[in-house]
């Protein structure tokens, strides 16, 4: 969007002031990582730059104001050489949760496009970092990062020199990229019948004990969660969902339905992890056939949101890469002019960017704004402020950023 003159002098102003106040937050050993920069006025980024201290950090950027700043994950021994000469030292592990990579997020507005992505953050934290990787919260910073998503580092000293590939494979773990259900549900041998002196048995699926970790447990708590859900919906409903999410044919979800709804199995398979509960005379409906279900689970959308499109979103490139640049921590993102934030993990649920993110030194001065195209907002929330969104509006100064950069309003 082109923006007019006294709107680039405004956020041109804001810059300065903004960083010549600002206390930075400077990344642990800043000293051996690299530093880049996009500027207001220029095109391209300005790199490799090093910081020996915290002063001639901000003096620098105090001087230049950048636009958008940036900092290597990566630990070398020399980060202003050219890149073959920097000598790798190690990097953090770095997880970019972004609205970007959440599908469908076009159709969201910003303030839904961040709930989403917060609800993703914390999934991540919880079930992967803490639970399945034993990650400890000492060992985490997390971050807003200045726009639509978060930044989640891990400096524990174990994942410092892992390799491009060991940093893929626990992209690969979050995804669930080669699940199998053979390896994920366990089976046990019971005993149907007898023969003179020989036993008839049969494998019965199971699904995976409380006890179990990883995707097991995983498993275990999406099945769940699915019947819990499916017992409140209507039957058509559930039908449709086997049908378009499963694969199952219309009269073996009737059946399904029947034997899990009706008849109440469903609870059994909660209380006992037992899949072989079916009824006999429906032939086409087993515990085979409930395998099905769990295949859905492992690849619909609400296993999606606790895999793939949480590692989706957190973009794996960042994640597998060994020498990503990453948001500055203190630094203002130039789409939004909303503070790349640190956030204590317990905060996380009561974090708002529009209102903990706002730079702190803009005032309550009033400007008037225009919208050449309305956006479809009734109203926007700035530092807990209501501003009702019309063709004109007279908001404070905190909030023109916002409705400049964000909402496509015109400095007037």
């Amino acid at each position: 969007m082109q923006r007019s003159d006294k709107t680039r002098r405004f956020l041109s102003r804001v810059l300065r002031d903004y960083y010549s106040k600002v206390d930075l937050d400077l990344p642990y050993r800043f000293t051996m990582r690299e530093f880049a920069f996009v500027y207001f006025d220029s095109e391209g980024m300005h790199r490799p730059v090093a910081f020996q201290s915290k002063k001639e950090a901000r003096e620098f950027l105090k001087e230049k104001t950048p636009l958008h700043s940036y900092y290597s994950t990566a630990y070398y021994s020399n980060p202003q050489a050219p890149m073959a000469e920097k000598d790798w030292l190690g990097a953090d592990l770095v997880f970019d949760l972004d609205a970007d990579h959440i599908p469908g997020s076009e159709e969201l507005n910003y303030f839904e496009q961040l709930d989403k992505v917060k609800e993703k953050c914390k999934l991540l934290i919880n079930d992967f970092l803490i639970e399945d990787f034993g990650i400890e919260e000492s060992d985490m910073e997390l971050f807003f990062s200045g726009n639509r998503g978060y930044h989640v580092h891990v400096r524990k000293s174990e994942v410092l020199d892992l390799s491009k590939q060991a940093r893929r494979e626990i992209v690969d773990y979050i995804t669930g990229v080669g699940l199998d259900l053979g390896v994920i549900l366990p089976f046990e041998t019971i005993k149907i019948g007898q023969y003179k002196d020989i036993d008839n048995v049969k494998k019965v699926t199971r699904l995976p004990d409380e006890n179990e970790g990883g995707w097991r447990k995983k498993t275990r708590k999406l099945t769940f969660e699915l019947l819990r859900r499916w017992d409140k919906m209507e039957k058509e409903e559930v039908i449709e969902e086997m049908e378009e999410k499963h694969g199952i044919g219309i009269k073996t979800a009737t059946g399904l339905y029947k034997d899990l709804f009706v008849e109440g199995k469903w609870k059994k398979i909660i209380e006992d992890g037992v899949l072989d509960v079916f009824s006999e005379e429906r032939r086409m409906v087993n515990a085979n056939t409930f395998e099905k279900i769990i295949e859905g689970i492992l690849k619909e959308e609400n296993v999606q949101e606790i895999g793939s499109k949480i590692i989706g979103s957190t973009d794996e490139p960042v994640t597998g890469d060994t020498k990503r640049l990453i948001r500055l921590p203190s630094s203002i993102h130039g789409s939004s002019f909303l503070v790349v934030q640190e956030i204590d993990l317990d905060s996380l649920e009561m974090f708002e960017p529009l209102s903990d993110a706002v730079p702190s030194f803009l005032t309550d001065k009033e400007y008037d704004v225009e919208f050449e195209k309305i956006p479809e907002l009734e109203s926007v929330s700035v530092k807990n402020e209501e501003f009702e969104i019309q063709e004109k509006v007279t908001i404070p100064e905190f909030a023109v950023p916002f409705f400049v950069l964000k909402l496509g309003a015109k400095l007037l």
